[in-house]
């Protein structure tokens, strides 16, 4: 098969073009998140915004500061497993619409074996991530600490160099594990590291893929922000929150429910565009590599 990193890195915007139906799905289940998120967090949202507002051009204190890493860790800790949920629904739509483009249905939505593998296989990547930037840069922080003792200003740029070779790393283990939510929908098996074997020799390319696609993406965001901005002067969005802390999810619901809709619908309009744009270069890399499942 013939793989173009050119052709592959612009097709978000052709599945968008082939069925546009599937970004109003896609837009539809982000709006689903947005609101079970809010249902279950939207208090614990308003704290967290309030206190970082407060923080805001002072100099906190340690115990300020130690309250709002509190906070954030355990508004994170609810949020995650909600986030991981709707991502493996979507990555999975996304790679069924490149590669089988014929079982359009709801979107290319489905809950069920696809999504239940993309999950897990979304976790396992997480742990695999989480785990070597932990073993990077403790590395980083071991050598600039031994070379600051001999001289500090030699500690930093020690510490500059070997964090910038941990990046490097971390780049080249994401582009060579990057198949591997295409794969696990296309071949339906939890199999995160058999990219590995798919990237060989494809990296430098999927790279230059990768970052066209990341372009794009600032693109449609910074499209999105302009877009959003009169119906966030208007209402005030979602940072008028700050100004809500204390309150339950039905008054500030009542208080600032015009102003969250807003805020809602276009975030999950250009969400799902940003999924599109961000993931489906990679399932057309993968189809154009290994050829659609069905041949």
């Amino acid at each position: 098969m013939t793989f173009s990193a050119t052709e592959a890195a612009f097709e978000g915007f052709r599945v968008v073009r082939r069925h546009p139906l599937a970004i109003v799905f896609w837009s539809l289940a982000y709006l689903i998140f947005f609101a079970a998120f809010f249902g279950l967090f939207g208090g614990s949202l308003a704290t967290l915004m309030a206190t970082t507002e407060s923080l805001e051009g002072a100099q906190p204190s340690s115990q300020e500061l130690e309250a709002l890493g509190q906070t954030y860790v355990g508004f994170m800790a609810l949020a995650l497993p909600l986030g991981l949920v709707i991502g493996a629904v979507l990555n999975a739509a996304v790679s069924r619409a490149v590669l089988f483009p014929a079982e359009k249905g709801f979107g290319y939505v489905r809950l069920g074996g696809d999504e239940l593998r993309v999950l897990a296989v979304s976790v396992i990547l997480g742990i695999v991530f989480f785990a070597v930037s932990i073993v990077l840069f403790g590395v980083v922080g071991v050598l600039a600490g031994l070379a600051a003792q001999a001289n500090a200003g030699v500690g930093i740029l020690v510490g500059v160099l070997v964090g910038l070779g941990a990046c490097v790393v971390l780049f080249w283990l994401a582009i060579r594990l990057s198949m591997a939510i295409p794969l696990t929908v296309a071949e339906k098996r939890i199999a995160p590291f058999a990219s590995f074997a798919m990237t060989k020799g494809h990296a430098l390319p999927l790279l230059g893929m990768a970052v066209i696609a990341f372009i794009m993406s600032i693109l449609v965001t910074l499209l999105g922000t302009i877009i959003a901005l009169p119906i966030t002067l208007a209402t005030g969005g979602l940072e008028q929150l700050a100004t809500m802390d204390g309150q339950s999810t039905t008054q500030i619901l009542q208080a600032a429910g015009p102003g969250l809709i807003g805020w809602g619908v276009v975030n999950a309009i250009f969400s799902a565009l940003q999924i599109a744009v961000v993931y489906a270069p990679f399932s057309a890399a993968y189809r154009d590599l290994k050829g659609l499942p069905h041949e």
